[in-house]
């Protein structure tokens, strides 16, 4: 017999006997698989933010939806935003500026320690205490919502004073904020000679939640794995393991149809999804995703501090390509920062769009960056054109940053005396498809320069939020962004929100005003926005979000290159396992279990 055969007889043999063990270990039948099994979750990196306040990678995200899960608030699967099981009962004034809430007695950390009402108190003084926050590189916004915080150990009950009532009021201040251990940082800081939110950035990717999985292990750009909390208060998992694994993109479809992870989520490439939905041992979830793919664009650098800029740019990126060549049947044009899950964006009698591919008619009046033929495709020659005339516009003006920006099509244009350049950068994923849209002919039709740069996410995370000691030099970063359940655009946007360079700004474009609206007007429909009343403020609310929505469909913060379908895509022996655009898999995976 030939002795590759009787090595590979020899390692099945191994391999069978390994599985009867474990199968007799987990008291399944043999020939089973055993119910117990991980799930294995496959991922972008992580940033290995896994306690709020530093990054916001939605990969992070995930985890700490797995270890926390929940505030005082939370959402279900419908969107609504609802008391957590935290909660006893909760009491507000007529007046909406005190909230109290009753906790529930026996709630556990992961590490043994006791929930209480001093653990919530100690949680929003430590976000509310920005200076020290900052000094770690950290930010927040509930100081400017949150006037106090007083805690009644003797009935384990929290009151809460605002500063002012928002029309977010409950998703903003109550929804997201984790509870943190008071005792296990107070003590950890203290031994350390660190301040608490020293010591949390210090261990940061080491999280103690409450929630239904316990954080077991981090290896940076590998894995994070996750085990079910015994004494969680909730419904118990009938998952007991979760290992989330970065995956490359290149690879994530294949080990998904051999078996080597169990899920991937928020699929858009029709590349993967068709496969995946012809493989009878595949099951996929399919909704409109509660966001979109971006390019964020820096405003305050360079020659992108002008808006002409920005738009010519625009009008020269082949959105229509990047969704041919990356989503294929699966995308939509997206012209400004919402999602066909927002109500916003719609009539009160366009109420039966929401949620599908239909074009509301406020969304259709938006501008439109792409200057399409008579077939329906990208005409080059046009959208070339009109970025030309937008930038020799700009360059005939003198005054201010305007005076920077010279020459003309013919010759090129010219950014303080050098040809205007602007610098793209993307992780892998993005390569091929940006490689393919600006092509060296297609460049070359170009009145100024165009530079790709690949980096890996956390590095390009850095740069895009400015959270990085590197010599700033890209104008533009491709990314995608989620929304909120509750669109509060001032907790992302406000000018206040852009820090010096070396330190994470929530305001990723460092969008602070531009050609249509100054700094503090933007501020001020900002704040309106969530000013609006939570109660009867509806309409109000609606009118000024259409506003916000105008101004970035023409100051270009931001590019949104498309809308698309999200295919949830995970191995059929997973069952009851329903996600949707407001209810993602880590949430979702709590009432899963194998067949």
């Amino acid at each position: 017999m030939n002795k590759k055969i009787v090595l590979l007889l020899a390692v099945a043999l191994l391999m069978a006997v390994s599985v009867f063990a474990a199968a007799e270990k987990e008291g399944a039948a043999v020939g089973t698989a055993a119910v117990s099994r991980p799930l294995v979750v496959g991922s972008a990196d992580f940033t290995g933010d896994f306690y709020t306040g530093w990054g916001n990678s939605s990969y992070d995200v995930n985890i700490r939806t797995l270890v926390w899960g929940f505030g005082l608030m939370t959402n279900n699967s419908k969107g609504e935003v609802v008391d957590s099981i935290l909660v006893a009962n909760k009491t507000i004034s007529t007046d909406l500026t005190e909230w109290k809430f009753k906790l529930v007695d026996g709630f556990t950390f992961h590490n043994g320690e006791k929930l209480t009402a001093s653990d919530v108190k100690f949680t929003y003084d430590f976000y509310m205490n920005t200076e020290a926050l900052k000094a770690t590189g950290g930010t927040s916004s509930l100081h400017q919502y949150v006037d106090s915080v007083v805690a009644d150990e003797a009935t384990n009950t929290v009151t809460f004073k605002l500063k002012s009532v928002i029309y977010t009021t409950d998703s903003s201040v109550f929804m997201n904020v984790y509870i943190l251990p008071q005792e296990t940082i107070t003590k950890g800081a203290q031994a350390a000679g660190q301040t608490v939110q020293e010591y949390v950035k210090a261990n940061v990717s080491s999280p103690i939640g409450y929630g239904a999985y316990q954080f077991v292990e981090y290896r940076p750009s590998e894995y994070v794995k996750l085990v079910a909390f015994p004494e969680y208060k909730g419904k118990a998992p009938a998952i007991k393991e979760i290992i989330v694994r970065y995956v490359p993109s290149e690879t994530e479809l294949d080990q998904l149809l051999q078996g080597e992870v169990d899920l991937l989520f928020q699929q858009v490439e029709e590349a993967k999804i068709n496969p995946a939905k012809a493989d009878p041992n595949i099951a996929t979830n399919n909704y409109f995703r509660h966001g979109g793919g971006t390019i964020v664009l820096h405003t305050d650098y360079e020659a992108f501090a002008l808006t002409e800029v920005r738009q010519a740019f625009a009008y020269v990126l082949n959105r229509p390509k990047i969704i041919e060549l990356f989503l294929g049947e699966y995308g939509l044009a997206s012209q400004g920062p919402y999602s066909k899950n927002m109500w916003m964006m719609y009539d009160d009698n366009e109420m039966n769009m929401l949620g599908s591919a239909a074009d509301s008619k406020f969304e259709k009046s938006l501008i439109n960056y792409d200057i399409l033929d008579a077939q329906g495709k990208f005409d080059e020659a046009a959208n070339i054109a009109k970025a030309n005339q937008l930038l020799a516009a700009a360059a005939a003006k003198t005054t201010g940053a305007y005076a920077n920006l010279t020459g003309n099509a013919s010759s090129g244009f010219l950014w303080k005396g050098q040809p205007l350049e602007i610098k793209i950068t993307f992780t892998d994923f993005w390569s091929d498809t940006y490689n393919l849209i600006f092509n060296q002919a297609y460049l070359d039709k170009l009145s100024f320069k165009i530079t790709l740069q690949g980096l890996d996410w956390p590095i390009m995370y850095g740069h895009w939020m400015g959270d990085t000691q590197e010599q700033r030099q890209y104008h533009a970063f491709v990314g995608g962004m989620s929304y909120a359940l509750k669109s509060n655009p001032r907790e992302s946007y406000s000018t206040d929100k852009i820090l010096p360079w070396g330190q994470p700004s929530l305001n990723g474009p460092r969008f602070s005003g531009g050609g249509s609206i100054t700094a503090a007007q933007w501020d001020k429909l900002l704040v309106d926005i969530e000013s609006a009343h939570p109660v009867t403020g509806k309409n109000d609310y609606r009118r000024m979000f259409r506003e916000y929505v105008k101004v970035m469909n023409q100051e270009l913060p931001i590019i949104p290159v498309y809308s698309n379908n999200y295919f949830d895509l995970y191995s059929a022996d997973l069952v009851n396992f329903n996600t949707n655009a407001l209810w993602g898999w880590a949430q979702a995976i709590l009432d899963a279990n194998w067949k």
